[in-house]
C-alpha cells in the first residue's frame, strides 16, 4: 500500500510549504523558529526534523539535513515529490581567504562530491539559479552586510580535501597539499560538503536552488568564531535566509 507521506521526510504535501530552508544543525534550526511566527514541528525522523512557520505574510519550511551531500540530495527528492519548488541552503562554510563572518552567496560550486554524478555528468556545472541568486544579491546589498559571492569546492572527504587534524600524532598518510589549497590558488572563497550536489539534483529535478552560507572556520590557520560571534551570526544568517526566500518573486 503507498504511503500519504514521504519516505524518509515523512511528510504530507499538505505538510510541505512551496518554499523550504534547509539547515544541518538542529540547533540553527531553533534559531530560525525564533524569527517566525505560528512554528509548529510537522515531523520528526532520524535526523531529519521539519517545522513550519509565517515569515513576511509567507509560509517557510525549515528542515534538518544533518552533514553531506547524500542526505541532503535526498531530502531535495523528497522536496520535489511533495511539490516544493524553492530550495535555499542555510549553513556554513570555510573561509578560504576571506573573513571569517562574512556571508558566502554561492555563485557556483566545484564537485568532488559523489552523489551529483548520478543525476548529471561530471562536466556538467553545479550553479545556483540565476534568478534566485539575483534575487538574494539585491537583498544581501539592501541590509549591508559583509559578503562575497563567487565559486566554492564542495567534498565528501572532510579531513583529507579540506582540512587537517589538530590532534598531536594523529595524522593520516596524504598528499602534502590539500585539495582546498590547490582550488584555493584558481580562486575558491568557501568550502562546504553539500552545495554542489544539491545544486545540480536541483537542476535536474527543476527546483530553483540556492545555497547561503556563514564563514564560520579558516581553512588553513585551523581557528573559528569565538562562540559568542557566531550566534549573532547564526541569528543574522537566519534573517538573511528567510528574508531572502520570502522575497523572491518566482518567475513563471
Amino acid at each position: 500500500m503507498k504511503s500519504n507521506t514521504s519516505w524518509y521526510l515523512k511528510l504530507s504535501a499538505d505538510d510541505c510549504t512551496p518554499r523550504v530552508i534547509l539547515v544541518g544543525d538542529p540547533a540553527r534550526q531553533a534559531i530560525f523558529a525564533e524569527h517566525m511566527s505560528n512554528v509548529r514541528e510537522v515531523a520528526n525522523e532520524r535526523e531529519f526534523c521539519t517545522i513550519q512557520g509565517v515569515y513576511n505574510g509567507q509560509s517557510v519550511s525549515v528542515i534538518t539535513v544533518g552533514i553531506g551531500a547524500p542526505a541532503a540530495v535526498l531530502v531535495l527528492e523528497e522536496l520535489w515529490e511533495l511539490g516544493a519548488r524553492i530550495v535555499v541552503r542555510a549553513g556554513t562554510g570555510m573561509s578560504v581567504g576571506i573573513p571569517l563572518g562574512n556571508f558566502i552567496l554561492v555563485q557556483a560550486a566545484i564537485r568532488h562530491e559523489g552523489v551529483s554524478q548520478s543525476y548529471l555528468p561530471i562536466n556538467f556545472p553545479a550553479v545556483a539559479d540565476i534568478d534566485l541568486f539575483h534575487s538574494f544579491l539585491h537583498t544581501l546589498k539592501e541590509k549591508k552586510v559583509a559578503f562575497e559571492a563567487g565559486v566554492i569546492l564542495t567534498s565528501d572527504s572532510f579531513y583529507t580535501d579540506l582540512f587537517s587534524h589538530s590532534i598531536q600524532n594523529r595524522h593520516p598518510i596524504r598528499q602534502q597539499q590539500t585539495l582546498l589549497q590547490r582550488y584555493a590558488e584558481a580562486g575558491i572563497i568557501s568550502a562546504d560538503m553539500e552545495t554542489s550536489a544539491l545544486y545540480i539534483a536541483a537542476q535536474y529535478l527543476g527546483i530553483r536552488c540556492l545555497t547561503l552560507l556563514l564563514a564560520t572556520v579558516d581553512g588553513f590557520e585551523l581557528r573559528s568564531l569565538e562562540e559568542k560571534e557566531r550566534q549573532n551570526k547564526e541569528r543574522e544568517l537566519a534573517r538573511l535566509a528567510l528574508e531572502g526566500i520570502t522575497r523572491y518573486k518566482q518567475k513563471e
